[in-house]
């Protein structure tokens, strides 16, 4: 062989191995990237639309989650307080100040006490109804209801001396008494207690009052007893 047909089998030598160089390393690798890429943009659907799951279990043994959890509402209400303090009280006994006048003025006309007729329920009208109710036999209430009205109206005839008389039948009635025994009782006035009961001795002492202040004896809750009894206390403290 030639020196000049041994260079040109040298470079197509060369020229083949360059070749064989391109192919490995640009036209071999360009299909495999393509190949990475298209399994990532397969893989992605599936990926997008899976519900992802809870992280394994850290080394303190509780599992995390990478979803995140939507936040608990929680509705507030009102307070009771603000409820009830918009609920308008019910009147006391239920009765209107048409009915609570009405009685007023009948008692007042009836001689028992000087009554203001403002259909207001203040002690003295309801010691006016338990004199009232004392005098025709009734059960003691000191309530100013319409049925009471309609006995004051009607005319019930006195009883006297009636076991009914002295019996309590109400809260109002009890509270009066005892506040009645309770100043007697500052006075001097022998009661055995305080205990919202018309017995024998709380009338005993309520007679031997009126007595004292000139009045007639009668030993029942009346309106001029209350007012006696307040003028009383103004003067022990003068």
């Amino acid at each position: 062989m030639t020196p000049r047909q041994a260079q040109l089998a040298l470079l197509c030598f060369a020229l083949v191995a360059a070749g064989v160089a391109f192919n490995v390393l640009v036209l071999q690798r360009r299909p495999a990237d393509m190949g990475d890429a298209a399994d990532q943009a397969v893989a992605a659907p599936t990926d997008r639309g899976r519900r992802p799951h809870a992280s394994p279990a850290d080394p303190n043994g509780k599992r995390t989650s990478t979803r995140e959890e939507p936040a608990l509402r929680i509705a507030r209400f009102a307070p009771d307080s603000a409820i009830t303090g918009a609920m308008p009280e019910p009147a006391e006994d239920d009765t209107d100040s048409t009915t609570i006048s009405a009685i007023q003025r009948e008692l007042k006309q009836r001689s028992y006490g000087p009554l203001p007729v403002d259909g207001f329920l203040r002690p003295a009208t309801r010691a006016a109804i338990m004199a009232f109710e004392f005098d025709r036999g009734l059960p003691l209430t000191g309530e100013a209801t319409p049925r009471t009205l309609k006995l004051i109206l009607l005319g019930t005839p006195a009883r006297s001396g009636v076991a009914g008389a002295s019996k309590v039948g109400s809260i109002h009635a009890e509270e009066i008494i005892r506040s009645v025994q309770i100043s007697l009782m500052t006075r001097g006035y022998e009661i055995g207690a305080a205990d919202g009961r018309l017995g024998e001795d709380t009338m005993k002492a309520i007679r031997d009052f009126e007595m004292d202040r000139g009045l007639v004896p009668k030993g029942r809750i009346s309106a001029d007893l209350l007012a006696r009894l307040s003028k009383a206390r103004s003067a022990a403290r003068h």
